[in-house]
C-alpha cells in the first residue's frame, strides 16, 4: 500500500502539473459542471490542484471541502488555495473516503481522482457518496487500470516484474471494471464511462512518467520484491531509451460521472 510524504507531495504536484493530467483534470470539471454557489467534496485533494480549480469555479458564495488522509497533502493544498487566492472558500480536513466529515444530503458533486483504488472497503466508500450528495448530485471519478501500464526499456523481463510488483502500491490496481457494478450498488445512476489515455514519447519536464518514474522504482525497490540496485538498473534502462528514440510511456484512466 502507498504512503505519501512531502516529497512524494512535491512529486505529485509536478506530476499534476504536465499537459496531460492538466487536460484530465478539465474532463473531470466538464462533467462535474461546478457553478457558483455549489458545494463540492474532493476526496483524496493531494496537492489540491483540482480543489482549487473547482473552487475558482464556485467561487465565495460556494465552499469546496478537500479531504485527505496526509497531513503533507492537505498542507501543500492549502497552500496553493492560499496563492491561488482561494483559500476563504476552501476546507481542508484529515478524513478517508469511508467516513465524508459532511451531513447528509448537502453537497452538489462529489471528485475523486486516483484515491478509490487505495480504498479497502469500496462498498462502504460508494456508500458515503451516496449519503452525502443532494439528489441529483453528481460524483466523478477517475482511476486508473494498471494493467494497462506500458513501459519502454531493453530488459523487458525486468520490466515485467517492476509493473507486477507496482500493482502491490494499490489495493485495487483494476479499479475501472468494478466502476459499474459498485455505483449501482450505492444506487449512484452512472452516466458515462469514458478512457483517458496518457502516452509519453519523450523524457521530459512534461512527461506524466518522468514524475511517476522515481515514485516507481523507489516502492519496487524497497517493497515490491526487487533489490533497490534492481530498481535503480530499471529506471536507468527506462532513461535510456531516450537517447536511442524510442521513449514509451502509456496508461489508460477511465473517467466514470454518475448522478444520485
Amino acid at each position: 500500500m502507498a504512503t505519501f510524504d512531502a516529497s512524494a507531495a512535491q512529486r505529485l504536484g509536478r506530476a499534476y502539473a504536465t499537459p496531460h493530467v492538466v487536460a484530465q483534470r478539465a474532463r473531470t470539471r466538464q462533467a462535474v459542471a461546478p457553478r457558483p454557489g455549489q458545494r463540492i467534496l474532493d476526496v483524496g485533494c493531494g496537492p489540491g490542484l483540482l480543489a482549487c480549480e473547482l473552487a475558482a469555479a464556485v467561487g465565495p458564495a460556494g465552499t469546496v471541502i478537500a479531504i485527505d488522509t496526509s497531513e503533507q497533502m492537505l498542507g501543500a493544498a492549502a497552500q496553493r488555495a492560499t496563492q491561488d487566492g482561494v483559500v476563504e472558500w476552501t476546507r481542508f480536513a484529515r478524513a478517508d473516503a469511508t467516513a465524508l466529515p459532511v451531513a447528509d444530503g448537502c453537497l452538489h458533486a462529489v471528485t475523486g481522482t486516483q484515491v478509490y483504488e487505495y480504498v479497502p472497503d469500496l462498498a462502504r466508500a460508494f456508500a458515503e457518496i451516496a449519503r452525502v450528495l443532494r439528489p441529483g448530485g453528481r460524483v466523478a471519478i477517475v482511476d486508473t487500470d494498471w494493467d494497462s501500464c506500458v513501459w519502454h526499456a531493453s530488459d523487458r523481463r525486468r520490466t515485467r516484474r517492476v509493473l507486477e510488483a507496482w500493482r502491490g502500491h494499490f489495493t485495487h490496481p483494476d479499479l475501472p471494471a468494478r466502476l459499474p457494478a459498485l455505483l449501482a450498488g450505492a444506487d449512484l445512476r452512472l452516466e458515462s464511462l469514458v478512457a483517458l489515455p496518457l502516452v509519453d514519447i519523450s523524457y521530459d519536464a512534461d512527461a506524466f512518467s518522468r514524475w511517476m518514474l522515481g515514485t516507481v522504482a523507489e516502492f519496487v525497490g524497497a517493497r515490491g520484491g526487487l533489490t533497490p540496485d534492481e530498481a535503480h538498473a530499471w529506471a536507468d534502462d527506462v532513461r535510456a531509451q531516450q537517447t536511442r528514440g524510442g521513449y514509451f510511456f502509456s496508461v489508460c484512466r477511465y473517467l466514470a460521472l454518475a448522478r444520485r
